[in-house]
């Protein structure tokens, strides 16, 4: 199998690594979990994409991630001598998503750390809105 286009939804394992190429172009490594439990896929991740880049301090273990890019299947032989075989992807889009039960926690600051004060609920008209609330985000 080889570079066929891939497009996946996962969560980080690791925070992400900024990193440098023999060309000085940065780029992303990331490892990523694809499903849960024994059906899970671990998948080796290098993301050129600049917006992703931007983002490295909020890729961090267990962010929920949206990727696309070229999948292949790598063979190699491990320190033991037994040949082993993982999920790789060059990625030319990488997004934090905006889904799921575990997105990156964020910090909050000195105005929204009020203790003991809850938002309003958001009213019911805006739950029908022209935004697609589960799409990745393409800007």
């Amino acid at each position: 199998m080889s570079g066929i286009e891939t497009a996946f939804f996962g969560a980080l394992a690791d925070d992400a690594q900024a990193k440098t190429s023999k060309n000085g172009k940065p780029y992303l490594r990331l490892r990523v979990r694809c499903g849960d439990g024994d059906a899970a896929q671990w998948v080796s991740v290098m993301s050129f994409d600049p917006e992703a880049i931007g983002a490295v301090d909020r890729m961090t273990k267990g962010a929920r991630i949206y990727c696309e890019g070229r999948l292949e299947l790598n063979e190699w032989t491990g320190n033991d001598g037994t040949v082993r075989q993982g999920l790789s992807v060059m990625s030319f889009h990488t997004r934090l998503a905006a889904i799921g039960r575990q997105k990156a926690k964020r910090e909050r600051s000195k105005d929204e750390s009020t203790a003991g004060e809850q938002k309003p609920a958001a009213p019911a008209s805006n739950f029908h809105s022209d935004e697609i609330p589960f799409a990745p985000e393409w800007r």
